[in-house]
């Protein structure tokens, strides 16, 4: 199943997107939910209700919010979300991309893209939620998709691990060292900070006096022991998504 949300205050864009996605759904035997906004602000609330998608189409020019600030503020919830940008204005391109747009689809267009568009958002999905780290133990069983990891620590009082997500906290009776060691089998994209503590570099923005920056807002000391190492990884990271983009 995948969650799409559709953000235009022009009725006739939602629903022709509304249809395209029926379209799509039916020609590739996919699940789709397509959730229609006309207001950009009952979806960022919606976010802040902790509602998830996976896929968001958004337009530019919208008298409540402009779009740039819609895309800014998903980005700051989901920093991996895919968001294909929906508008007229191809001026808007170069500052669409700075945002880490997946796709720009252009509204008098989008009958001629819409589908490879969409296809290729849901590819990059299935490679993205290949990526899983499962908790397996006798009390729960727990999927958590590795791109929704933002950072790993250990609690001091209680010895567990505890996963910072996307979606909330969510604890392991598991050694630190331990997990770190399972989720590398799985992904490249996890360092550590400190002793007790390991971050996904995919929501690293920035590095400020020994003190790692993370694009949710949240900061984090870095041992002194791992500064230089995290530094080496992190512009090898940078400069490898770079070159894929």
């Amino acid at each position: 199943m995948y969650r799409i949300a559709i953000c235009d205050d022009n009725k006739m864009i939602l629903d022709s997107v509304h249809e395209l996605c029926e379209q799509y759904k039916e020609n590739n035997s996919v699940k789709i939910l397509d959730y229609s906004y006309t207001n950009p602000n009952r979806l960022l609330s919606d976010l802040e209700d902790n509602k998830y998608f996976d896929i968001y189409f958004v337009d530019i020019e919208m008298p409540q919010m402009n779009g740039l600030a819609v895309i800014k503020r998903i980005k700051r919830f989901y920093p991996e979300a895919l968001v294909i940008v929906l508008t007229s204005h191809a001026h808007y391109a170069i500052e669409a991309i700075e945002l880490d747009i997946f796709r720009y689809l252009v509204k008098d267009r989008m009958n001629e893209s819409f589908d490879d568009y969409l296809h290729a958002a849901i590819n990059r999905l299935n490679v993205q939620s290949g990526e899983s780290y499962y908790i397996n133990s006798p009390r729960k069983k727990v999927r958590i998709f590795c791109k929704d990891i933002i950072f790993c620590y250990k609690d001091k009082e209680t010895k567990v691990t505890v996963f910072v997500t996307s979606s909330g906290e969510i604890r392991e009776r598991k050694n630190l060292q331990d997990v770190w060691k399972d989720l590398k089998h799985i992904s490249n994209n996890f360092i550590f900070a400190e002793r007790g503590c390991f971050v996904n570099m995919f929501y690293v923005s920035g590095i400020s006096k020994n003190v790692l920056l993370l694009e949710n807002g949240i900061s984090i000391k870095i041992g002194i022991r791992y500064v230089e190492s995290l530094k080496k990884e992190l512009e090898n990271f940078w400069r490898k998504r770079i070159w894929a983009d």
